[in-house]
């Protein structure tokens, strides 16, 4: 699972002053700021033993970190420096750059003490021309980490997504072209692999679990209020849920797609909706119709907000109080059902016409900021639809999973940005803001993003 993947993010600190420039306090800055970068427990600082002052030490910088990887180099200006040094560093360490300025000590009249901001200034000039991706930040050692904290979240997870592992279970429904996806541009972008496995390996996974195991599982659903679903219904999504963890567990998946439909209703003689959610309440992040790119979402928001996402529809939309209502069958996870309210184990509401076959856990969602987001495919590669709001009190407006959003940007021009812009009709939803954490995590990999003004 996912939560086994995730390792500290590896910082090369590496602080830098022309000999010239370089005086007491420089050294003092050094150590302060190595003692509050290690406060941070989710990442892993590594530094060389002095502070680089020329090209010599540049180079025996880079020789200390060839055996050593690294995922991002945190350039440390605690005092002018001139270029060749950067230009070094970032020839020889391939990892992104983040550039630190400091406070410029009190003018008094004297010599300019640490002129941080303009090695900043110089070293962003040449990191630009070298086709280098970096960020800047400018801060005190004290409050460091309220700079830092967003990047490093971001790479955190962009360095997590290399590991991940989804399983297609069978493949997109039928007519659904939205769920298309483009395998190894998935793999070139972000290094997710996509495991196949087709209905058959599961259902007869599914056929011979053993009845301990289901003894031992079937707390979990009895627990539930039931509304109509039959205990042959709840024993073959004890049975589902079982084979989709063992095979999560043979291939080493982080999350799944699955052909909801038309195949476990008419096969089967059920929906998978209730195992879903129980997937993804486990931290096996699963999303419905055979997407892909709705999984990647997920998955994405997922690393980034420690919330398990919704994977929804976008059904209604109300101009005058600028709201949308997103929904789905009934496979969010327990978690973000609504506070007070229990969610029930119910018939599916479509399939075989509705109200005939389970089984669906139902309940609205819970209140509070959230993040909606469409991910797929667009003309020049992939691209982000993002937007933001407020989950509002939401009651079981149908059957389902419904949340009605009102969203910070301007609804209609939201729908026309949709429409005319050609983006599929599944979404993410997390309830998180995590806006600027997309909108940096698009920066560092070059994904379109596209936005709605307010």
């Amino acid at each position: 699972m996912i939560s086994e993947k995730k390792e500290k993010l590896r910082i090369a600190y590496i602080p830098l002053a022309k000999g010239s420039w370089l005086n007491k306090q420089g050294h003092t800055t050094r150590e302060e700021s190595i003692k509050e970068l290690t406060k941070n427990p989710e990442v892993e600082i590594v530094t060389p033993d002095f502070i680089v002052t020329n090209d010599d030490q540049a180079y025996e910088t880079c020789e200390y970190f060839k055996n050593t990887h690294v995922d991002v180099m945190l350039v440390h200006f605690i005092g002018f420096a001139p270029g060749s040094i950067i230009t070094i560093l970032a020839t020889a360490i391939p990892a992104p750059v983040i550039l630190w300025s400091i406070p410029e000590a009190e003018m008094t009249g004297g010599r300019l003490e640490i002129n941080s901001f303009c090695a900043s200034n110089l070293n962003a000039f040449i990191l630009s021309k070298l086709g280098r991706k970096y960020k800047y930040i400018f801060s005190s050692h004290e409050s460091v980490w309220e700079k830092l904290g967003q990047t490093v979240k971001v790479l955190s997870a962009l360095k997590t997504l290399r590991k991940i592992k989804i399983g297609l279970v069978g493949s997109r429904v039928p007519g659904f072209y939205t769920s298309n996806f483009n395998e190894l541009e998935l793999r070139r972008v972000f290094g997710i692999e996509v495991q196949y496995i087709t209905l058959l390996e599961l259902i007869y996974l599914a056929d011979r679990i053993p009845e301990e195991e289901i003894g031992k599982i079937l707390p979990r659903f009895t627990s539930i209020e039931r509304d109509k679903v039959t205990d042959e219904e709840l024993i073959k999504s004890v049975r589902l849920y079982l084979a989709f963890r063992k095979l999560a567990a043979k291939y080493k998946l982080d999350g799944y797609a699955i052909k909801c439909w038309s195949d476990f209703g008419d096969i089967y003689g059920i929906g998978v909706c209730s195992c879903l959610s129980f997937l993804s309440t486990d931290g096996i992040i699963s999303a419905c119709e055979g997407e892909i790119n709705g999984s990647v979402s997920m998955l994405i928001n997922y690393l980034l907000s420690g919330q398990v996402p919704f994977f929804c529809d976008f059904i209604k939309y109300d101009e005058t109080e600028n709201t949308g209502i997103v929904w789905h069958c009934g496979a969010a996870s327990e978690t973000l059902c609504k506070e007070g309210c229990s969610g029930k184990l119910c018939k599916h509401g479509s399939i075989d016409g509705g109200n005939k076959k389970g089984v669906t856990y139902e309940f609205p969602l819970k209140t509070g900021p959230v993040t909606f987001c469409n991910f797929g495919e667009g003309k020049n590669g992939h691209r982000l639809l993002l937007a933001s709001g407020i989950a509002l009190d939401t009651e079981q407006l149908i059957k389902g999973n419904p949340l009605n959003i009102k969203f910070d940007c301007n609804v209609k021009e939201l729908v026309e940005t949709i429409i005319y812009q050609g983006f599929g009709h599944h979404y993410t939803v997390v309830h998180r803001n995590v806006y600027n954490e997309l909108t940096e995590l698009c920066w560092w990999l070059d994904i379109e993003l596209l936005t709605v003004k307010s």
